[in-house]
């Protein structure tokens, strides 16, 4: 099965022996076999059911319930499934220090995607955007199962990013993150959640006038926020074929 040969190239390719990104090469490679998964090879129409299920029990609330399931875990990847029913979002968020492939295997989502400015820019500890820093918008675009797998990097290809579900009902997302997310760990930041406020010269900024227009309107402050009380993920069993 396709989800058993990604795993199987992923203990390869992710072997713990350097923390540096993936090469090009090894990037083709792995979007080439994320892009061979299909929703039956993890089991998605039952997660549709038990979503479908979950979001009916809580009353059906705003915004809905997202549900997640593990398909494959060790110290150097996890490979993840995330199903947001319509009207769901994922806020904007970070994965420091880690590469993401991500692939839709149902439905549309509207992707908008952040790199670090660098070096890094900082806003004064007070004011409207007290505590922000300068980002750049690499992605803003449409994505369905058509799109194929993309990739971000911790410094690159948009590791800070929101999406949300289109008009044709709910999406679901294949994740392959290296390393694994160990939010116990001492070398490894915790996600954070973000919002965007709109590009204005700040005196941290000291001229902006060799930006073009275009330029300036890629450009946001980002302001670390607590994580949104009316977020809500639910944890769901693998039940698709075997990986082992």
């Amino acid at each position: 099965m396709a989800q058993k040969r990604l795993i199987d190239k992923c203990h390869y390719l992710f072997d713990g022996t350097n923390n540096v990104p993936p090469t090009a090469d090894v990037v083709s490679i792995i979007c080439g076999m994320i892009d061979k998964v299909g929703p039956d090879d993890v089991a998605l129409m039952d997660d549709v059911r038990l979503s479908n299920e979950i979001n009916n029990a809580a009353g059906c609330q705003e915004p809905p319930i997202i549900t997640f399931k593990t398909i494959y875990e060790c110290e150097n990847f996890t490979i993840t499934v995330f199903l947001l029913p319509q009207g769901a979002a994922m806020p904007l968020h970070d994965h420091p220090g880690m590469t993401v492939f991500s692939k839709l295997l149902i439905g549309s989502a509207h992707v908008v995607s952040y790199d670090w400015v660098h070096p890094r820019i900082c806003t004064a500890a007070t004011g409207s955007v007290s505590g922000a820093m300068l980002a750049q918008k690499v992605l803003d675009n449409e994505f369905t199962a058509a799109s194929g797998a993309w990739v971000l990097f911790p410094d690159a290809g948009g590791n800070l990013h929101r999406f949300v579900t289109g008009e044709d009902g709910p999406c679901a997302l294949l994740d392959v993150m290296t390393p694994s997310y160990s939010p116990t760990s001492e070398t490894q930041e915790r996600f954070a959640f973000y919002k965007d406020i709109p590009y204005e010269l700040h005196p941290n900024v000291v001229n902006d006038g060799e930006m073009t227009q275009e330029q300036k309107c890629r450009l946001v402050w980002l302001q670390e926020i607590d994580e949104p009380e009316d977020l809500k993920f639910s944890n769901l069993p693998y039940q698709g074929p075997p990986v082992v």
